[in-house]
């Protein structure tokens, strides 16, 4: 377990805080499309966002998502999270059914689900002391008393290592990695169950990226929190992450656990993704240099196309005839799941 902060509050463990000990959430055909206006000969153009996503979360666990701009990452979390609503799918966190075919979904604020942003300046509001941010959640919510609110508060600040001296101040007299914890701690003050995390870290310096990331790794351990990491960023996946979710162009192309795919990645994509990341120390693999194919604006789809086939077999040197007539579903091969009609 991660060192905890100093001053840090003794929590007790949930009784499920290891991955695979039951479903926490659950995400099955989740799709979401936008819609442009084309030519008076082309009508309305569809841009598939995400194309019948199916993912699912234990308690304890964290779920990397990965893949390069543009892929879903972003528009997935916020269907998840409710600032987006999904064309078709459902969405269920424990027992209860958030979102589904015939049935209205459930307002974003019951859905157990809080998200942590990348900017996390642009995030808290400047006008705010610390303790008003804070609070303002559990205010709304309702059933607590001023006292409770203002312990909940100090609590919740010690947890992610910050002081009671933080309560009167407003966000811009923080560092970006203070800043960062006080979000976290905002998001986790409502009690959760699922913590999303959209490249949290992706915009402080190394050190503190580092401390952020331990950090989430010691409350993952300690309340058993389940969090959605998105990143673009491989070394910070496998840094942090129990299991992983490959997408591309709104799919999920492969899933296993962490140590699997970076180990032993059989798409072609995910390998591409692995063989890209930098190593301290080492010199760059051999193997296939990027070249033209390998620009997403080569793939687009004709106006009316449908999306039958592999959307990677223009930039795949492994494609077969069948990838650009046929759609891969996704599959279980061996201990990952993998859409590819011919892995690694």
């Amino acid at each position: 377990m991660t060192a905890a902060a100093p001053g840090a509050p003794a929590l007790q463990p949930t009784a499920a805080t290891a991955p695979g000990a039951g479903k926490l959430l659950e995400a099955i055909g989740v799709s979401k499309s936008y819609w442009r206006r084309g030519s008076l000969l082309q009508g309305r153009i569809e841009n598939r966002a995400l194309d019948q996503v199916s993912l699912d979360l234990a308690p304890g666990e964290i779920l990397g998502l990965v893949g390069e701009s543009g892929c879903g990452k972003s528009t997935f979390a916020k269907v998840l999270l409710g600032l987006e609503t999904a064309d078709t799918g459902s969405l269920d966190v424990g027992d209860v059914r958030i979102f589904g075919p015939h049935r209205r979904p459930i307002p974003a604020a019951q859905r157990g689900i809080q998200m942590v942003f990348q900017d996390p300046y642009g995030s808290l509001n400047p006008r705010m002391v610390v303790r008003d941010l804070l609070s303002e959640g559990l205010r709304i919510r309702g059933g607590l008393s001023r006292t409770e609110i203002a312990d909940e508060v100090q609590r919740h600040l010690a947890l992610v290592g910050l002081g009671t001296d933080a309560l009167t101040k407003y966000p811009h007299q923080f560092s970006g990695g203070q800043r960062q914890r006080l979000c976290i701690a905002r998001a986790i003050i409502v009690k959760p169950k699922v913590l999303i995390a959209d490249e949290a870290a992706s915009s402080l310096d190394v050190s503190v990226q580092m401390q952020v990331l331990n950090l989430l790794l010691d409350l993952r351990d300690r309340i058993g929190l389940g969090i959605v990491f998105i990143s673009h960023d491989m070394g910070v996946i496998e840094y942090l992450c129990d299991r992983i979710a490959v997408m591309y162009r709104g799919r999920v192309v492969e899933e296993g656990m962490a140590s699997d795919i970076l180990d032993r990645p059989r798409h072609p994509y995910t390998n591409l993704l692995i063989a890209a990341r930098p190593r301290v120390g080492q010199r760059r693999q051999p193997g296939r240099t990027a070249g033209p194919e390998d620009d997403p604006a080569a793939i687009e789809l004709a106006p009316g196309e449908p999306e039958t086939r592999c959307l990677y077999a223009e930039r795949c040197s492994r494609a077969l005839d069948r990838c650009r007539v046929e759609r891969p579903p996704l599959a279980t091969h061996g201990t990952t799941k993998l859409a590819c009609f011919n892995p690694l």
